[in-house]
């Protein structure tokens, strides 16, 4: 088989949601438009991890056009964050975008980003942590343990260290902040995580991090909420040959505005939680979904499957 037929293949897999809610989207809607006064980032400084391309970018748009006062994209390659930062700029004129590259799987590139943030005496109110990396479909052992690891730094060690950083911000660890992590289906579905095992492997772990996390923390200081994003066509995907016939695409508006949902009052109940892009946010907030998560601590969470 080869790489496009497999990358078919696990895109099709991708879109068999499960069956979690009755109405899914694939493309964006009225309850997670980011022109919605009640979704207003209006005075907020929203950093976005992995914002050069793709889902990242989209986000950045969204929280540009729901008013945030500053939209900081970080990217390892200077010259396409640069475009991706300047592109909008013309667009959204009460939004400043600040283009910042870092590799956020290096330990001292991201410690210095929020040294400099720091500096400049930028508060950061929404984390958006949209940066993964991902490896190939060997085997873990085939694809031994440096290549593992190498993921590891981005997927797992990158976000804690990110989300530790957002929250001991200096003189306002009391101020409400929103985390937002883009996860993976590959956390749930085996078919999914057999077909990219490493890739799986770094991101359930990176997810249950911000989970432990979220158990720990109070929400009143860190909100936190993981979701899966859909089947967009990435740079990744067309890098792989795929184009818009080739499958079904999500429109990439929809994890770019539920990012900015997801870092608003209405989705509290999703804190440390893990919900589908897709999945309609008035039937999960007025439905069994949430009922379910008001009775059952364990929904829409990492755990053992069976009991002890």
């Amino acid at each position: 088989m080869s790489d496009i037929e497999k990358l078919k293949k696990l895109k099709k897999l991708d879109a068999g949601a499960p069956d979690i809610v009755k109405t899914y989207h694939k493309s964006s809607y009225a309850a997670i438009s980011p022109l919605r006064p009640e979704l207003s980032q209006a005075g907020k400084t929203v950093l976005i991890t992995g914002a050069s391309a793709g889902i990242g970018s989209a986000i950045a748009r969204a929280y540009a056009e729901a008013s945030a006062s500053k939209v900081i994209l970080t990217g390892r390659r200077k010259d396409v964050v640069q475009n991706s930062a300047s592109k909008p700029s013309d667009e959204f004129k009460n939004t400043k975008f600040d283009a910042r590259v870092c590799d956020v799987g290096n330990v001292a590139e991201s410690a210095a980003l929020w040294s400099s943030l720091c500096a400049d005496g930028v508060f950061v109110d929404v984390l958006v942590l949209s940066a993964a990396k991902f490896g190939g479909q060997e085997s873990i052992l085939d694809a031994g343990v440096a290549n593992i690891w190498s993921e590891y730094e981005t997927n797992v060690r990158s976000p804690l260290q990110f989300t530790e950083q957002l929250y001991k911000q200096e003189g306002h660890k009391d101020r409400q902040k929103h985390l937002v992590y883009v996860s993976t289906a590959a956390i749930h579905s085996k078919p999914i995580a057999a077909s990219l095992p490493s890739y799986s492997l770094s991101k359930t772990s990176g997810h249950l991090v911000l989970q432990k996390i979220a158990g720990e923390v109070d929400q009143k200081k860190l909100q936190i909420v993981s979701f899966h994003p859909g089947a967009i066509l990435s740079e990744t995907s067309r890098n792989a040959g795929l184009d818009e016939t080739t499958l079904p695409w999500d429109d990439d508006n929809l994890p770019g505005h539920f990012a900015v949902w997801a870092a608003s009052s209405e989705a509290a109940f999703l804190h440390g939680r893990f919900a589908w892009a897709a999945w309609d946010v008035n039937e999960m907030q007025s439905g069994e979904v949430k009922k379910r998560i008001e009775t059952d601590a364990d929904f829409l969470t990492i755990d053992l499957v069976g009991g002890l």
